[in-house]
C-alpha cells in the first residue's frame, strides 16, 4: 500500500503541482506586463485587455506605452543608492516632474477606461469612449513631448550639436530653456 502511495505522488500529484506552479508563474507575468507601470501596482487591468482588438483595451494599451515612454525619463545620476542625495539641476527636476505628471495622467484616463469599459452597449459608452479617445491622444502627445523634452536637455548637456556654438552661446541657449520652462509670472 505505501508503494502505491508513493507511486500516485510521484505520478499524478507532482506533475499537477508543477504544472499549477508554471500556470502561476505564466499569469503573474502576463499581469505585470499588463500594467501601466510595470514595478508599480496600481489597478490590474483584465489580462484580456493584452491581445483584445476592443477599444478600451486599445486604449490601455496605447496608456501603457505612454506610460513605458515619460518613465524612460530619469534624471542622470551617478549615485544610484536610494540614500545618497545628488545635486540635481532645475531641468533635471522640472522634465522629470512633468514626466511623473504624465504618468499620473495616464493613470486617471486609464480608471475612466477601465470604468468605460464596465458599461453597458449603447450611446452612452459610445460617448464616453469617444471623449476617453481625446483624452488618450492628450497623453500619448504629452510623454511625446516630453520625452523630446529630455532628449533635446541631453543633447545640450553633453554638448552633441553645439560644435558652432561658443560657451556662451551656449549659456544664453540654455538659460533661454530654462526661461520657457518657468511658470509664467502672475
Amino acid at each position: 500500500m505505501h508503494e502505491w502511495l508513493v507511486l500516485l505522488l510521484t505520478f499524478l500529484v507532482a506533475p499537477v503541482a508543477l504544472v499549477a506552479g508554471a500556470v502561476a508563474v505564466v499569469a503573474n507575468h502576463l499581469q505585470r506586463a499588463n500594467r501601466l507601470l510595470p514595478g508599480r501596482k496600481f489597478r490590474d487591468a483584465p489580462l484580456r485587455w493584452l491581445w483584445s482588438p476592443s477599444i478600451p483595451a486599445m486604449m490601455h494599451r496605447r496608456l501603457r506605452l505612454a506610460c513605458q515612454l515619460a518613465s524612460s525619463i530619469a534624471p542622470p545620476s551617478p549615485a544610484r543608492r536610494r540614500w545618497a542625495r545628488t545635486a540635481k539641476t532645475a531641468s533635471v527636476d522640472a522634465i522629470a516632474g512633468l514626466a511623473g505628471d504624465v504618468v499620473k495622467e495616464a493613470m486617471s484616463v486609464d480608471q475612466h477606461v477601465f470604468a468605460a469599459s464596465c458599461m453597458p452597449r449603447g450611446l452612452g459608452k459610445a460617448r464616453a469612449l469617444d471623449d476617453l479617445e481625446l483624452q488618450v491622444r492628450a497623453v500619448e502627445d504629452a510623454a511625446r513631448r516630453v520625452h523630446q523634452l529630455a532628449a533635446r536637455r541631453n543633447s545640450l548637456s553633453l554638448g552633441h550639436g553645439t560644435g558652432d556654438l561658443n560657451l556662451q552661446q551656449r549659456i544664453k541657449a540654455m538659460e533661454e530653456a530654462f526661461g520657457e520652462l518657468a511658470p509664467p509670472p502672475g
